[in-house]
């Protein structure tokens, strides 16, 4: 099996088509079909077909495409650590992250890098959990933040636990059910995730499971979190959010206070654990490793914005308690 033939099948895969295929390897067609045609021979299964709406893989073909992205890119780190041994990389890192995990030390930590290594290429991706970890697994990222209200996943992985953060479960200013203190009353109500239905680590799922309870039957999924604040705002729809939603001072999820209240729930509430994933330490590159090394450092120093924010209340309210004093005094 030779490199420039999982290249081939990988190229393939990506354009299905002969033509789009060879003019991105820049190879003639003729030697692309002898690729392939010398690869299945090997192997002695059929990896592609051909039609007239061009090539499509079959199941050992797709099955070896996975392999092969993770020999491609395994390549890609073994150079760039060899151009950052001689002193002259252009290396470049890829970043998957969770909506939570964006709001804590990440902005920070590119931000320090890129002032220490400015030739890196930056790829910075927000993704669902499972969508992370497929990345990770096909070698399409290096590094990635996961937040989880289950705690640590595959064992495929390095979970390293960074901070954790809060949960509130909230509605619209006005809302019918505004007062409730039970999670058990909501149940029935019209509810809003920002994960995949069936993903049972997702914060809904999370909760109900903590209360013995069956998911709510009417739910509306949105993928993005913009969409989803809007839609948490402005209808019915139960939602939880982390702390940073109510108590960041700066950062995208950020909101008017006026436009989404905490319902004052007494039930407990699953935290947010953010998790630093990586396949392994040894296959890390430099740049993964130095970057990592930013990460945990922020993470360390991370505190949670609801005890932050109650830390600025008490400060600002001694003051006034002394002047109050001094003046009745």
């Amino acid at each position: 099996m030779k490199l420039h033939q999982l290249r081939v099948l990988l190229a393939l895969a990506q354009h299905g088509s002969m033509h789009e295929a060879s003019r991105s390897l820049h190879v003639s067609q003729p030697a692309l079909s002898k690729a392939m045609a010398e690869l299945e021979r090997e192997l002695g299964v059929t990896l592609i077909s051909r039609s007239v709406r061009g090539v499509s893989l079959t199941q050992y073909g797709r099955a070896l495409v996975k392999r092969a992205s993770v020999v491609e890119h395994e390549l890609r780190h073994a150079l760039e650590d060899i151009e950052s041994m001689r002193g002259h990389a252009e290396a470049q890192l890829n970043i998957g992250f969770s909506a939570v995990a964006s709001s804590g030390p990440l902005p920070e930590a590119i931000a320090a890098f890129r002032a220490r290594y400015p030739g890196v290429a930056i790829h910075a991706y927000e993704m669902r959990p499972q969508q992370i970890l497929e990345g990770l697994r096909e070698g399409h990222l290096d590094i990635a933040l996961i937040s989880t209200n289950s705690g640590a996943g595959t064992s495929a992985f390095q979970w390293e636990p960074l901070f954790s953060v809060g949960m509130l479960v909230a509605a619209r200013p006005g809302h019918p059910l505004g007062r409730s203190t039970r999670i058990r009353s909501l149940v029935d109500a019209e509810w809003l995730t920002l994960d995949p239905l069936d993903d049972p680590g997702s914060p809904l799922a999370s909760l109900m499971r903590l209360h013995r309870l069956e998911m709510p039957r009417n739910v509306v999924q949105s993928s993005s979190n913009l969409l989803g604040l809007q839609l948490a705002t402005c209808t019915d729809l139960i939602s939880v959010w982390s702390d940073f939603v109510f108590y960041g001072r700066n950062g995208p999820l950020v909101l008017n206070p006026e436009a989404l209240k905490p319902l004052p729930i007494r039930d407990e509430l699953p935290d947010y654990h953010v998790y630093m994933v990586y396949r392994s330490t040894d296959l890390m590159t430099q740049t993964c490793l130095e970057f990592s090394k930013e990460i945990r450092h922020r993470g360390k120093k991370m505190v949670s914005p609801r005890l932050a924010a109650a830390g600025s209340a008490s400060a600002g309210a001694a003051p006034r308690a002394r002047k109050t004093a001094a003046t009745q005094k």
